[in-house]
């Protein structure tokens, strides 16, 4: 379930994203009653089985079943806080009748991954860096923009002159111009987390420290390239 909003005193529409990347509204009868069978949708970010019907337009919720709880990730604050970056990263992309299969899959991924034990800044860096392109950005991390070279031991600052890294021996007071120090283990962590596919990141195990520059380094180029706000983004960074 991606959104919802009250439709009458007992009941809500809701949105659900399918496997397939679809978004689907559902009428979801007696949701505000106490008693209400769908009550587990008001527990948290969890992966639910849907059973409904539906024609045209909007659907009638029949029945849900759970499928992953998430324990660990609505059972801690901070954990929580970063799950609700994950989702608004996936949710403000979604496009209207555009099926997108890849963000159902790297939700579920990132959602695990925080419940596995992951870095939580580290995961929603992972998301940010995947989400990117759909949001029309675009970072080149593998080489330098000036002389193409690949040593990320040399890679020390990222260029938005030159939408680029810069490496050691290319930097000068020109090169210089609109670039920010970034440390070559982030760099390479971006560079890593850029190309390697969903399916193959089993956790995301890098110092907090490490976690949060990634973070960070992701939140620039995102302010640079999309100017997207994101609401979970600034509670992160309210404590």
């Amino acid at each position: 379930m991606i959104r919802q909003t009250n439709y009458s005193e007992s009941s809500r529409i809701i949105t659900i994203l399918t496997e397939e990347g679809r978004q689907v509204p559902l009428m979801v009868r007696g949701f505000n009653k106490t008693n209400s069978p769908f009550i587990v949708l008001r527990q948290g970010i969890k992966e639910f089985l849907f059973t409904y019907s539906r024609f045209k337009g909007m659907g009638t919720l029949n029945e849900v079943d759970e499928v992953l709880s998430f324990k660990r990730v609505n059972g801690d604050f901070d954990i929580y806080s970063h799950a609700s970056y994950i989702l608004e990263l996936i949710i403000k992309a979604l496009e209207d009748d555009i099926l997108q299969e890849s963000f159902y899959r790297l939700l579920i991924k990132s959602l695990s991954l925080l419940e596995e034990g992951s870095q939580p800044a580290g995961v929603v860096a992972f998301c940010a860096i995947k989400m990117l392109p759909y949001y029309g950005g675009e970072m080149n991390v593998t080489d330098c923009a000036i002389c193409g070279s690949r040593d990320y031991s040399e890679f020390h600052n990222y260029s938005f002159k030159y939408h680029s890294v810069i490496c050691s021996g290319c930097m000068d007071d020109e090169a210089g111009e609109r670039s920010v120090p970034i440390s070559n283990r982030v760099l390479y962590l971006a560079g890593f987390l850029k190309h390697v596919a969903v399916g193959n990141v089993d956790s995301i195990t890098i110092t907090e420290k490490n976690a949060r520059e990634l973070l960070k380094f992701a939140e620039l180029i995102y302010d640079e390239y999309t100017g997207v706000y994101f609401k979970s983004r600034k509670l992160l960074q309210s404590y």
